[in-house]
């Protein structure tokens, strides 16, 4: 071997050592990048890879539907498109554009400028969330509106916005917008239950939570199984009320046109079975819409049927009636002689016009609500026997009824009672008493004797139709005989035919009632100046009841009396519902019979017919030669309000044939 093969030989293994070198060096530096990697920093690097490609979410099963009676929708669940985007994955795509018009813009600010109006939200609020490159998933704006949702594809689409993608989840929809919003109440995003029945029977109705891992690609789009991220848990129970929707409308419209006419501060009325305790309607003002229940405010969310406790005035008076006759203390035709006035213990006991009738019976102390009889009633009794009866009749406690938030009233303490606070709790003041309670009274003066307890929840029914809760009627105690009963609602029926009531009067039907006229307690104490609470209470037919229900009205403007303000309303609705349901007139004399009603006076096929257009307004047809029975279901098939007049057969109405409507709108006719 030659001297030069000897030296490019030593050469060559040098190379070779040093690279050899170079190539352990290298293995040693994978090696310990690897050990870095995988041992030392391992969990952490899986932990942000897997955040990177994967999220978790909540999805929800959609609520369980609350319905009426008969089984009519008032709150169901719907699947709705929820806005989520990957910010990671929001810079633009140059394959999106053709060559050379991809424009030069931060496609963040672009879209948080184009969202904001269509979602509602704050432009820069939205463009600090699409910089969290660290983050994957962000809820834009949870449960949008089809309009809404249909807006952004528009946008995302027509602008080339990029990592922006939707989910379908559940939201809560009210089916007739403010219908018996405080006894339904409303639900947050979160699925609970805020207020009402919807807060009440939460446990179950609310649907089951599922918890759901999403995968994304490189672009941000959901793969494999998280991609299916339709709402598709089992269905809930179902929720049926004791309320009628064609009831509660009447209600509800006919109060919206009490507040209009007499610029009250607030109302309530309600309506029962008293013979079940069913609630059949029960409406408050002011209302809001559950749909957008942020937009109202707190003090609409009340059921002041059941959260408000007032003195309940003359409406008191034939729980007191029936004490007197309990005790044999009274009949009625035990005779009073009223002066007008009557001093208790220093304290002046008046009547309304300050006027006395002279030497009456105790109908008549009913009939015309004279004061000085009842508070001389309440004399005889004592405030011990006062208290005892009122206390039977449920007062001073809550009814035990499943309607969220009733309060318990107020009564006194007989140890503490002088005898004005006798006299004057004969009359309806000096307690505390709410709607419901009141109403509830009454009704066992209706039915025979029989405290009812109330209940609003008709039954719970599982999706397999499993029945899991069902309200029944519920005998509290008796708390008069039967014949007492009879006796009072004989004196209530001559207060609306012959006395104080006549303005709750409907031609045909017995009707018992009591008016009351109370004032206002003041906020610092003693009662407010001109300010009154009207109210009526009664029941139809007089003799055996169908229907009970009280009006009343808080701090009327102008007229401020029951007989004035709260016994009109009372005739008007249950003139509509009498009407609706078909019930017989007591006194048929000038009224067409039943017979004649049903006879149709055109044939079957000649019907006009109620015109329902695309806008869900309807227009009216000519009524002229129906009966009452017809125009009533034509009315209803509009969701329109009847206000009958006379009987027989309809020859004028207001507004003319022709007319459109909306739903909630007034229709009168005369009959004859």
């Amino acid at each position: 071997m030659s001297i030069k093969e000897k030296f490019d030989l030593k050469k060559s293994k040098k190379r070779t050592g040093a690279v050899g070198v170079l190539i352990l060096a290298f293995v040693v530096g994978v090696v310990l990048r690897l050990f870095w990697l995988q041992i030392v920093k391992g969990q952490e690097l899986a932990r942000d890879a897997k955040e990177q490609i994967a999220g978790e979410n909540t999805e929800l099963s959609p609520r369980g539907s609350i319905l009426d009676r008969n089984g009519e929708d008032l709150a169901v669940s719907i699947i709705s498109k929820s806005l989520y985007v990957n910010p990671q994955a929001m810079d633009d795509d140059p394959d999106r554009w053709e060559r050379g018009k991809q424009p030069q813009r931060n496609p963040r600010r672009v879209a948080a400028n184009l969202l904001a109006p269509i979602l509602g939200l704050n432009a820069e609020d939205l463009f600090q969330e699409f910089n969290y490159k660290d983050r994957c998933f962000i809820w834009v704006k949870r449960t949008l509106d089809p309009k809404v949702s249909a807006e952004v594809i528009k946008v995302l689409k027509e602008n080339k916005l990029s990592g922006f993608h939707f989910q379908d989840e559940s939201k809560r929809y009210y089916t007739k917008n403010d219908l018996a919003a405080q006894v339904l109440g409303f639900v947050g995003t979160d699925d609970k239950g805020l207020e009402g029945i919807e807060a009440s029977l939460d446990k179950l109705i609310k649907g089951k939570e599922t918890k759901q891992g999403n995968f994304f690609d490189a672009r941000g789009n959901l793969i494999g199984e998280s991609g299916m991220n339709s709402v598709q848990g089992p269905k809930m129970n179902s929720v049926y009320l004791t309320l009628d929707s064609n009831m509660q409308f009447i209600l509800e419209k006919s109060l919206d046109e009490a507040m209009a006419k007499t610029h009250s501060a607030s109302a309530a009325a309600i309506i029962m079975n008293p013979h079940t305790g069913e609630i059949l309607g029960m409406a408050s003002r002011p209302t809001f819409d559950p749909n957008n229940f942020s937009q109202a405010a707190s003090n609409a969310f009340l059921n002041r049927g059941v959260a408000i406790i007032y003195e309940p005035g003359s409406v008191f008076k034939p729980i007191i009636g029936c004490a007197g006759l309990m005790e044999h203390l009274i009949t009625p035709t035990t005779h009073f002689h009223d002066e007008g006035t009557l001093d208790v213990g220093g304290r002046l006991i008046k009547n309304w016009d300050d006027k006395g009738l002279g030497d009456i019976t105790y109908t008549d102390v009913i009939k015309f609500s004279v004061n000085t009889g009842m508070a001389h009633l309440g004399l005889m009794l004592g405030g011990k026997k006062e208290t005892e009866y009122a206390e039977k009749f449920g007062f001073g406690s809550t009814t035990g009824s499943d309607v969220p938030g009733e309060e318990a009233g107020i009564l006194y303490n007989p140890e503490d009672m002088v005898p004005s606070d006798v006299a004057t709790m004969a009359i309806g003041q000096g307690i505390a008493v709410s709607p419901l309670q009141m109403l509830n009274a009454i009704c066992a003066i209706a039915n025979g004797g029989e405290l009812l307890k109330p209940f609003i929840v008709k039954k719970v029914v599982s999706p397999s139709g499993k029945l899991i809760i069902e309200g029944h009627k519920q005998v509290v105690r008796r708390v008069v005989t039967e014949e007492v009963a009879a006796q009072m609602r004989t004196m209530m029926e001559k207060e609306v035919s012959e006395g104080g009531g006549k303005t709750a009067q409907i031609k045909g039907y017995k009707i018992a009632g009591k008016t009351g006229t109370a004032e206002k307690l003041a906020v610092g104490g003693g009662y407010a100046a001109g300010v009154y609470i009207a109210s009526f209470v009664g029941f139809v037919p007089a003799d055996n009841p169908d229907y009970a229900m009280l009006v009343v009205l808080d701090s009327p403007q102008g007229a401020f009396y029951g007989s004035q303000v709260a016994a009109p309303i009372f005739r008007d609705i249950l003139q509509q519902i009498l009407v609706a349901e078909g019930i017989q007139p007591s006194d048929s004399s000038g009224l067409p019979s039943v017979e004649s009603i049903m006879v149709q006076p055109q044939g079957t096929n000649d019907l006009p017919q109620m015109t329902i257009l695309d806008s869900g307004r309807v227009k009216i047809p000519n009524f002229a030669g129906l009966n009452m029975r017809q125009v009533a279901e034509l009315i209803q098939q509009g969701r329109l309000a009847l206000i009958p007049h006379g009987g027989g057969e309809a020859f004028k109405q207001n507004p003319a044939p022709g007319t459109i409507l909306k739903n909630d709108d007034t229709v009168d006719v005369w009959f004859k």
